[in-house]
């Protein structure tokens, strides 16, 4: 079994995206809107994630501006 104190968390919710932002929950729709972050992944009707490594990849690609 995998120590999970160690393993990093690889899905977030849209409140945590916000944090990671520093902005709030409509704001984080409105990035994928604009194809600054990717979409979530649809696990359920109501459950939407953020893949961590699709987030950082978008932040290594988006240029200052």
């Amino acid at each position: 079994m995998p120590d999970t104190k160690t393993q990093t968390q690889r899905w977030l919710n849209a409140e945590q995206v916000a944090a990671r932002y520093g902005c709030g929950r409509v704001t984080i729709y409105r990035m994928v809107k604009r194809g600054l972050i990717p979409a979530p992944v649809q696990f359920s009707g109501r459950m939407s994630r953020w893949d961590v490594n699709g987030l950082n990849t978008a932040d290594e690609n988006r240029t200052p501006q």
